[in-house]
């Protein structure tokens, strides 16, 4: 999700689905995979149980994506939703 995406947010939700967003895991500094968000901001990716930094190289600061550390557990499969801060308030 992406938000907030105007500098005075009056909805309910101030978060849009990120779309077409470049996501990268890296585990131990190095590069094991890498998943664009669908239209609906939603994206599938499979990785060996450990700890990954994720990036999305795109962004520019003052955005910022959070978490930016996801843990990936053994023998389960897990969900993390991801979030775009834009840098408005």
């Amino acid at each position: 999700m992406r938000g907030p995406t105007t500098p005075v947010c009056r909805n309910d939700s101030c978060e849009v689905p990120a779309e077409g967003l470049v996501l990268q895991f890296r585990r131990n500094g190095l590069l094991k995979s890498q998943v664009k968000t669908r239209q609906t901001g939603t994206y599938r990716i499979l990785l060996r149980p450990g700890t990954y930094a994720v990036t999305a190289p795109t962004l520019r600061p003052p955005q910022k994506l959070t978490p930016r550390l996801v843990r990936v557990p053994r023998g389960s499969v897990g969900r993390v939703d991801l979030h775009v801060d834009t840098g408005l308030q």
